[in-house]
This record gives structure tokens, C-alpha cells and sequence, in this order.
């Protein structure tokens, strides 16, 4: 019924639909923020980029096929917007670095860590799948904190499914490793 309901609401969508438009943004929004804040680590940035998400996503109306579930294609396009994000970020900190070489430029400090986190074995999880490479990084983020399934996580990064259980499985061990001195070995994720 709920498929139903959200291809009738697409298709509403695609003829412009404000109200409909309205209503497509509201149901998804909560997820799509949670995945943002999930990937960029930055709540003010999640906000950006839950807002360009859903723009990327409404000019892209016209190539969504029903072949996967709504919130899987929305949450490749969620994806793509944060990658887009994090390059430039990777991008200011090296304009940064080179300033700081040659002594220009501010000496602001790093923006708190996101309000979510609040202990410190949650610190310290988050900031070590944080330092995973991209690859290991998002399956990780996809399955145990937005519960998508290994097929959904494999439709939304465009890998077949024995390639996420590899790089679950993967992250996990990394994740171990440089956990060890933590007590967060108890956790589901580990």
C-alpha cells in the first residue's frame, strides 16, 4: 500500500503538484537529513544538503523507474550530494592548510562534533567510522544507523550485494582493530 501510495505521489510530483511536492518533501525530509548528518557529520551542513538533495531529486523526477524503492533512489541522490559536500570540504582544509603555511587566513576552530553523539564510546565509534575510507564508510552508515537492508545498500551505491557484505565486513574488522583500546566492543555494530 505504501509503494502505491508513493508512486501515486510521484507521479503527482512530475506534473508539478506543489501540494503533493509539499507532502513528498515532509514524508522523506527526517530520513534524508538523518543520512546527511550521518555522512557529513556537520548539522548545519546536513541542512544544506538535505535541501539540495531534494532539489537534485525533484529535476531528476522524470528518470526515477520504480525499478528500486523511492527512498533507495533518493538516497543515491542523498549520497552523491554529500560526496559533492565533502569534496569541497576536503578542498577548503587543504586551501587552509597552504594558508596556514604561509601564515594567512583565520584561525577559526573545527565546528563542534554533531549534536547526536553525546557519550564518549559514541564518540568514539563515530569517529572511528569517520576515518574509514568512503567505501567502507557508507556501507557502514547505510546499514546500522538508517537500517537499510544489504540489497537496498547495494541499489544505493550501485555495487552488487557481495561487494557490501565484503566492505561490511571489512569496516567491521577495521572498526575492531581501532577500537580495542575503547569499550564499545560490545556494541551491535561490532
Amino acid at each position: 500500500m505504501e509503494h502505491q501510495n508513493t508512486a501515486a505521489l510521484v507521479e503527482l510530483c512530475r506534473t508539478g503538484d506543489q501540494i503533493a511536492i509539499e507532502r513528498l518533501v515532509r514524508t522523506h525530509q527526517s530520513a534524508v537529513h538523518r543520512l546527511a548528518l550521518s555522512v557529513l557529520d556537520d548539522p548545519s551542513e546536513a541542512e544544506e544538503a538535505t535541501q539540495d538533495a531534494f532539489v537534485a531529486a525533484l529535476k531528476a523526477l522524470e528518470s526515477y523507474r520504480q525499478e528500486a524503492a523511492f527512498t533507495t533512489w533518493l538516497y543515491a541522490i542523498t549520497l552523491n550530494v554529500c560526496r559533492g559536500r565533502l569534496r569541497q570540504r576536503r578542498m577548503r582544509e587543504r586551501v587552509v592548510m597552504v594558508q596556514k603555511w604561509f601564515g594567512v587566513g583565520s584561525s577559526a576552530s573545527p565546528s563542534p562534533e554533531g549534536a547526536a553523539i553525546t557519550t564518549e564510546r559514541d564518540s568514539a565509534l563515530w569517529q572511528a567510522i569517520q576515518n574509514l575510507g568512503e567505501k567502507h564508510r557508507l556501507p557502514i552508515i547505510l546499514r546500522y544507523y538508517h537500517d537499510l537492508s544489504v540489497t537496498e545498500i547495494a541499489q544505493t551505491l550501485d555495487i552488487n550485494e557481495g561487494t557490501v557484505h565484503s566492505r561490511l565486513n571489512t569496516a567491521r574488522e577495521q572498526l575492531r582493530v581501532r577500537l580495542k583500546t575503547h569499550d564499545v566492543l560490545g556494541r551491535r555494530l561490532i
